[in-house]
């Protein structure tokens, strides 16, 4: 029996968005509960020593449960909600997506350290001049990231293989994530382009395009399935 969830998440955080993309797929019903990474809903560290933003508390049901962080979250989604699978029946194709999701986590990680993070404390510090040596490095970072990305969707449907996996909304989660501030360069990937604009028109994308942040628009393209 499914349990109702209670997500706590900050809605730009590409961690955050990757669990809901998850949850969606899986057709599995949750409460958004919005957590700043600066100010953390005090139920989160009640989870586990360290424990931080995404994660999920069971609010009913006989078997109380609690997770933190995509692996955890994500993992458990696939064990208790099979259907429709997020990890390839093809054993190689399985450990390709989960190469590929531990890839783009990590990989990422400069990008979102530096780019985003200089963005959202740009909105969070009106008035504050951005550091343009960050803005630099996380730039430069998502490029080559990006090109990689793009190859691997110019030769496969998906990005581990054929069909649909947790390597698609981790990518595709921190993509739209620096896409809210205009900074993935799609012109230049087009095979990444198109692959993106598929994974955008699934239902379950909806609720991130719809998000915004007071005060900061998002790119005019943010929200387009075509662009």
């Amino acid at each position: 029996m499914a349990l109702m969830l209670r997500l706590y998440h900050w809605p730009l955080d590409p961690a955050g968005r990757m669990v809901r993309l998850a949850l969606a797929e899986k057709g599995e019903p949750f409460d958004a509960v919005p957590s700043r990474p600066w100010a953390p809903e005090l139920e989160i560290a009640s989870i586990a020593p360290g424990a931080v933003a995404p994660a999920v508390v069971s609010t009913h049901g006989s078997s109380p449960f609690a997770a933190s962080g995509t692996r955890a979250i994500c993992e458990h989604l696939e064990e208790v909600r099979p259907v429709p699978p997020l990890l390839p029946d093809d054993l190689s194709e399985r450990a390709e997506a989960r190469r590929l999701w531990s890839w783009v986590e990590a990989g990422m990680e400069e990008v979102t350290d530096t780019l985003l993070s200089e963005r959202v404390i740009q909105w969070t510090h009106r008035g504050r001049q951005p550091d343009s040596e960050k803005l630099r490095r996380g730039a430069h970072a998502l490029r080559g990231r990006l090109t990689y990305l793009n190859a691997l969707a110019e030769t496969r449907g998906y990005l581990s293989g054929r069909q649909l996996s947790l390597a698609d909304l981790a990518a595709a989660a921190h993509l739209s994530a620096y896409d809210y501030f205009g900074d993935v360069q799609w012109d230049a990937v087009p095979d990444l382009k198109a692959w993106y604009m598929r994974i955008k028109s699934r239902p379950s994308f909806r609720p991130l395009l719809a998000d915004r942040l007071e005060a900061a628009r998002p790119a005019p393209h943010y929200a387009e399935l075509d662009f």
